[in-house]
């Protein structure tokens, strides 16, 4: 794989006391990642394969459709959220952020993701609108991982 394409890279230090990473390195004027990120277990909803979630602390009301005749739906959603999978790299994930684009159209933000391994710090790598195939992961975090963007 020789096509890398654009990305964001950001470093987050562990807060032990608030159980957060909050971000130490960040390109000037990037926003699309929370300044605190969360990582824990995932403990609801079985169809999110993946074990650990990094999420955002943040929430916002959920739409409903009732100006469609449809049911309104109650409750907050976090603005920020993937599961993180393991890759055959120790230490390393990769997740997908979902967004929405012009005309609503769904975005997939991939999401590479590196910890110490002591944990105490993470590295991530945000490339926005794109998200590599199954069959293309490996090939996708090998070169990442080979032209130190992590």
């Amino acid at each position: 794989m020789s096509y890398l394409p654009t990305s964001h890279r950001l470093t987050f230090d562990l807060d032990p006391y608030r159980g957060r990473y909050i971000v130490k390195e960040c390109e000037p004027g990037f926003c699309r990642v929370p300044r605190e990120l969360i990582v824990e277990d995932r403990r609801f909803n079985d169809n999110i394969d993946a074990d650990i979630v990094l999420r955002g602390p943040d929430t916002k009301k959920k739409e409903g459709n009732a100006q469609k005749g449809g049911p309104r739906k109650g409750g907050r959603k976090i603005t920020f959220f993937t599961g993180l999978q393991p890759t055959a790299q120790i230490g390393v994930y990769l997740g997908n952020v979902l967004t929405f684009g012009r005309g609503g159209d769904r975005v997939r933000n991939g999401v590479l993701v590196r910890f110490a391994t002591d944990a105490g710090r993470m590295t991530l790598r945000y490339f926005p609108a794109y998200y590599p195939f199954p069959k293309e992961r490996d090939a996708f975090v090998s070169a990442v991982l080979d032209a130190g963007l992590l």
